[in-house]
């Protein structure tokens, strides 16, 4: 009896290791990114309250015997160096936040890094995944946190700032501080996805028939 037929062997064909590998390294890549991060929000704070004065005598003596000009002059840049210190007295506090942020990540990636190197699909993935999250939780914290302090100290910019609308500046910078946030971790998801369909191993649904209506017919 002739078949009408044939049935071609077929071997799917594997995806490349070098996905997951590539997103190891990329990973890796972030993870240096982070432990820099991570020392910048630690040492900052420390060399502030190191090098930086509190009192603005510190670094101009009182007038004394100035005018009376001079010491309304002194009052005035007294007061700014007080908002100035209260700003970055509130400013290290972010940074000590990132720095825990940032260390988190580090600690997360390097989780990453062997389960995609060693090619565990769905782990990784995982993981990878875990990670975005962690990185917009924080990055969204963190604008947060400068919203409520503010992108400039509170000076007194005198007349001139009449012109400018400080109060623009502040809600663009904070619209424009989220936007980046947002952008970056959608680019980020997009590679996770990317790589995530790249990787994914071939299913019988993906494998293409082996019928070869064209062959002559076999015995």
């Amino acid at each position: 009896m002739a078949m009408v037929g044939a049935e071609a062997p077929y071997a799917p064909e594997e995806p490349s290791p070098w996905w997951l590998k590539g997103l190891a390294i990329f990973m890796a890549l972030m993870v240096v990114f982070m432990l820099f991060s991570t020392a910048s929000g630690i040492l900052s704070p420390m060399l502030v309250n190191r090098f930086m004065p509190e009192d603005f005598e510190d670094i101009e003596p009182y007038p004394e015997d100035g005018t009376e000009e001079e010491k309304a002059e002194w009052d005035r840049s007294n007061e700014e160096w007080d908002a100035l210190v209260e700003y970055i007295d509130d400013m290290m506090g972010v940074m000590e936040f990132s720095a825990v942020h940032s260390g988190l990540l580090a600690i997360m990636g390097m989780f990453c890094i062997p389960v995609l190197w060693r090619g565990d699909r769905e782990l990784g993935v995982k993981l990878v995944g875990a990670w975005i999250g962690v990185n917009f939780l924080g990055g969204m914290g963190m604008m947060w946190m400068m919203s409520r302090i503010g992108f400039m100290p509170k000076f007194d910019y005198g007349p001139e700032a009449e012109e400018v609308d400080l109060d623009f500046i502040e809600t663009f910078s904070v619209i424009a501080g989220y936007g980046q946030i947002l952008l970056c971790n959608v680019l980020l998801l997009g590679v996770l996805v990317l790589v995530a369909s790249q990787s994914k191993p071939a299913t019988s649904f993906d494998i293409p028939s082996g019928f070869r209506p064209d062959e002559p017919p076999q015995p």
